[in-house]
């Protein structure tokens, strides 16, 4: 009922001070107080003194018991540098101040008396707070009695944090960026349990690794059903400075190496190029004055659509990437919403390798889009907003988007979690990345209703030899699917797909095509039907023997001829499959005096591949290096030669699987290769030097 002063309080402290002078005594209500730490006043002399009573007449003249109460509550001394009893609670207790018990309510109202004094220290409660709290127990009880139960609580420990409880600083980073006002309340659609869970795993396995050059990491979880942010850490340690831990890497840009050949071959399923078990080429090859290579330099010949992508298989992704059209890979960045991109002249086909640098949060929204068949929606960060069905948009095909996910699950755990493969609850979809000059190493996977997305490298770009996607990242990846294993509590089923919109065909078992007459072995594979290739095996084909001599021979009424069924591979993939140790049975050829006019319109003809068509050359006359232009040519199984032409002339003879080094001089030509059966192949260069 004072009007901000108690006039016998400060007689009082007048008295014990400056007359008797036995002690300071001190004299304030809460309102002076108030004064003081509001208006910042020094109150050990008078004049201070003298300030504050008059800041405490104009508090009280204009404001609330109630109001003053409050505002005092906000900004209170409670020890070291903790103002106000909201970040009181949160520092000591590790809660929101509307979640403290009366007894943690007691312990912090009695320590602004004497914070120096009474203010907790790493962890530790003073014999003077445990004793001012027991002083306003007994005054508490007497007031509120049914309090008197709390007794047992007050005389056990106290037990205080004394540190703030630091909860994905990198995201309350990312959403305070663009905050309307200070002091905003973020609530946010993270799962604590789960985010330190998380934190504590990447921390462990970051220490597991450091003997390997291994310091930082990021990883990002959201539940794709609702597209809602379960988990975001965006480095091992945010206030380690050394690996500039407070770089956020779930929105930092980085090269996401061969993470992008998921979307690749699903929109190549999309426009109708390929199936998931259509052999493709893994060979040597050019495009333009682009000439790709695999990570190891090996090639594997022909191998299902499938295997190239969990393989990682560079040149049948870019094969692939350079077929696609409307929308290519490029298109596929743009409307999936990554930011920064050039123009496509500047990425070419290496955008298949990684050349755009994507971010964490922008490779989940992709790989989103995959598990919510085919439709990119935005990932939420907040609750309270849901995705908007209008404002999603159909990248990708219902049933391009199962494919690729039934593809990705194909791909084998790491090494060691073999065994452990059982003891989750879903098939993990996963695929890898590795940057050009292994500065990232990346591991993204479709786990039930989650998207789990690793990252390990170093923010400062330096590269390190064992940032590989598979050996590095991939085993973070399935120690975190087995934590949502444990953490998830409810049922997920992945949708399939109704029958008349995918089915199941027979297919040959060597090729991936519609078997032909000719195909032994079958299999089961999927097929989208009006939209997936119709494409009979050419592979396996019914030649006839003269059993007489072995050659090849079209007189099928002779009792010497014998049906056979052969494998007839182009020659560049017959080479490889030497190279590998698996040498196929090739068709024997025709006796060299029967050649006639007709075999020159049977099987494949010879396609040129070096050089290439419609295409300036310029040799370096200078140049030890540069003066030649390789002529390489892939035929079909029964071409055993080639004979190079320039316009008329006879370049040079080689066998199928050479390639004829050539010197031209400068000028337009038309360059023409001829097996030995007379099939050909023409194209025209331009051949300029400098």
């Amino acid at each position: 009922f004072h009007p901000g002063v108690n006039p016998f309080a400060i007689v009082q402290a007048w008295w014990q001070t400056y007359i008797k002078k036995e002690h300071r005594m001190g004299a304030s209500t809460i309102t002076m107080q108030l004064a003081k730490l509001h208006y910042k006043l020094y109150t050990r002399d008078v004049p201070g003194k003298i300030k504050q009573i008059l800041y405490s007449f104009y508090l009280e003249r204009y404001y609330s018991k109630k109001e003053i109460l409050e505002a005092y509550l906000n900004i209170a001394p409670c020890g070291r540098n903790i103002e106000g009893f909201p970040a009181a609670a949160l520092y000591y207790f590790n809660k929101d101040i509307s979640k403290l018990t009366v007894t943690e309510q007691l312990l912090l109202a009695v320590i602004p008396q004497d914070p120096l004094e009474r203010g907790p220290v790493d962890g530790k409660v003073s014999d003077e707070l445990i004793e001012a709290r027991m002083n306003l127990f007994k005054s508490w009880v007497e007031k509120y009695p049914e309090s008197k139960s709390l007794q047992s609580e007050m005389e056990m420990p106290v037990a205080v944090q004394a540190e703030f409880p630091f909860k994905a600083l990198h995201l309350t980073d990312y959403l305070g960026s663009d905050k309307k006002e200070e002091g905003q309340i973020f609530h946010t659609t993270i799962n604590w349990k789960l985010q330190n869970e998380i934190e504590k795993i990447l921390q462990n396995y970051i220490d597991k690794k450091r003997r390997y050059g291994v310091h930082n990491g990021s990883v990002m979880v959201i539940n794709h059903q609702t597209m809602e942010v379960l988990a975001s850490v965006g480095s091992a340690a945010y206030f380690d400075e050394e690996i500039h831990g407070q770089v956020n890497g779930n929105l930092a840009k980085r090269s996401p190496g061969s993470t992008l050949k998921p979307f690749i071959y699903a929109m190549a399923m999309d426009q109708g190029l390929i199936i998931p078990d259509t052999l493709l080429k893994d060979a040597p090859t050019n495009f333009s004055e682009y000439t790709p290579d695999n990570y190891r330099s090996d090639f594997k010949g022909a191998i299902p659509a499938w295997q190239a992508l969990v393989d990682s298989r560079n040149i049948p992704a870019i094969t692939l990437a350079n077929r696609i059209r409307n929308p290519g890979l490029y298109d596929f960045l743009i409307k999936s919403q990554v930011s920064g991109l050039q123009g496509f002249d500047h990425y070419g086909l290496s955008l298949v390798l990684g050349s755009a640098e994507v971010s964490m949060l922008e490779l989940v929204r992709m790989y989103s889009v995959i598990a919510n068949q085919g439709y990119l929606k935005e990932i939420i960060f907040e609750q309270d907003k849901v995705v908007s069905e209008h404002e999603s948009r159909q990248l990708l095909s219902v049933q391009s988007s199962f494919l690729t996910r039934n593809m990705l699950e194909k791909n084998p755990p790491p090494p060691g979690y073999q065994k452990n493969i059982s003891s989750l609850k879903w098939p993990v979809g996963f695929k890898t990345g590795t940057s050009i000059g292994f500065k990232d190493a990346w591991s993204i996977a479709l786990y039930g209703p989650y998207i789990v997305c690793v990252w390990i490298g170093n923010f400062n770009g330096q590269g390190n030899s064992a940032f590989l996607g598979r050996t590095l990242a991939t085993p973070l990846l399935f120690d975190l699917c087995e934590q949502l294993t444990l953490y998830n509590d409810q049922e997920y089923i992945i949708p399939q797909l109704e029958e008349d919109s995918i089915k199941k065909v027979k297919l040959c078992a060597v090729s991936g095509g519609i078997p032909n007459v000719y195909c032994v072995d079958l299999k089961e594979g999927w097929f989208i039907p009006g939209v997936s290739p119709i494409k009979k095996c050419d592979i396996h084909r019914q030649i006839y023997v003269d059993s007489r001599t072995g050659y090849r021979t079209d007189d099928r009424s002779s009792e010497f001829s014998k049906a056979i069924i052969r494998e007839f591979w182009p020659t560049d993939l017959l080479q490889l499959f030497q190279e590998a140790g698996l040498p196929r049975i090739t068709p024997p050829p025709y006796p060299p005096e029967n050649r006639t006019l007709e075999m020159q319109n049977r099987g494949r003809p010879p396609e040129i591949i070096s050089p290439l068509t419609y295409t300036s050359y310029i040799l370096q006359k200078d140049s030890n290096r540069f003066q030649t232009i390789p002529l390489k040519a892939v035929a079909d199984a029964d071409a055993t030669n080639y004979f190079w032409f320039a316009g008329s002339m006879l370049i040079g003879k080689v066998s199928s699987n050479e390639t004829l080094s050539w010197a031209p001089n400068p000028g337009t030509y038309f360059i023409t290769v001829l097996d030995n059966l007379g099939r050909s192949d023409s194209i025209k260069i331009t051949v300029e030097t400098y």
